[in-house]
């Protein structure tokens, strides 16, 4: 177990722009290490409310906030890596939990792999209420290569611990996207740095109504497609030929999904009657990828079929 000094070994940041119903149980969670070396730096990305923020805030011993003007997300994100002076870095967004033995667990994988940029953990995923809902990402000893082609899908970023060098490396979050900022670190952190899984659950990823990108699938995406050209061109000067390959792997494969919940989209605007919604949904399925949309239609139709 670490103990507090003044230049702590992790530092936690979290970025909100509200008080979330949330963040009490979010920031205690922190507070209820088993690790305690540690300092937490709270973004306050332009909150209507920065008295509740600071409030919240000072439940947890040391805390800093710090007042934003309110930006995209990896601007707070930034801004709050860059205030670290210990090893490593770490990220909490206002709703979610972490068990006990978290930040000790994933020290320890670091601590016993120098080289290793990165440790990441399985996550599970809760309800509005905290009831555990299932597996949200499982650890499972998949390669660099099975998450850079997308063949393993990657881990949140809520997952992971870095080790502040590597994540200044990479130039951090990339502030010209409004989504998938965070799967777009992964995806450089992969090409210059070997990342540690631990099998652990680590960390509970909350679902509601209010998350980010809830029931707007085409936007991300729409925005990941964006993210992953970046990626194809910094990969066309990679030394490694794999990587660009593995790159446009992983376009195929963001194709597929999309072509998926485009034709699950289509179909529910169809069962609707919204006939033009239904005509894009599945139009736009077809163009991303026909086979996959074939294959997503006759699995939904069989379903229904069977269930009938």
């Amino acid at each position: 177990m670490g103990a507090p000094t003044d230049r702590p070994r992790v530092t936690v940041v979290m970025s909100t722009n509200r008080v979330s119903p949330y963040l009490a149980e979010a920031l205690r969670s922190v507070k209820e290490q088993s690790f305690t070396d540690w300092r937490l730096v709270v973004m306050d990305n332009g909150s209507p409310d920065p008295d509740g923020v600071r409030e919240a805030a000072s439940a947890v011993p040391g805390a800093v906030v710090v007042r934003e003007a309110g930006h995209v997300v990896s601007v707070p994100l930034n801004h709050g890596a860059a205030l670290a002076r210990g090893e490593y870095v770490t990220f909490l967004d206002d709703d979610d939990v972490w068990l006990p033995d978290r930040l000790q667990v994933l020290v320890d994988a670091l601590d016993a792999d120098p080289g290793a940029g990165a440790a990441y953990s399985s996550i599970d995923t809760i309800d509005a209420q905290g009831a555990r809902q299932g597996p949200h990402y499982v650890v499972s000893g998949e390669s660099a290569r099975d998450l850079l082609s997308g063949r393993v899908p990657f881990p949140n970023v809520v997952a992971f611990l870095y080790r502040r060098t590597a994540l200044l490396r990479v130039g951090g979050f990339n502030p010209a996207l409004a989504y998938a900022e965070d799967t777009d670190l992964t995806f450089r952190l992969l090409q210059y740095s070997r990342l540690v899984g631990v099998p652990a659950v680590l960390t509970l990823y909350r679902r509601h109504g209010s998350n980010t990108t809830h029931g707007n699938p085409t936007l991300v995406h729409d925005w990941a497609r964006r993210m992953i050209g970046m990626q194809l061109w910094g990969a066309e000067h990679h030394r490694d030929p794999h990587v660009l390959a593995d790159v446009r792997a992983n376009l195929a494969a963001l194709d597929a999904r999309d072509a998926a919940d485009s034709v699950g989209e289509g179909l529910d605007r169809l069962r609707h009657g919204h006939l033009p919604g239904a005509a894009r949904m599945l139009g736009r399925a077809v163009r991303l990828d026909a086979r996959a949309a074939a294959r997503e239609a006759t699995h939904r139709v069989r379903h229904r079929l069977g269930r009938a």
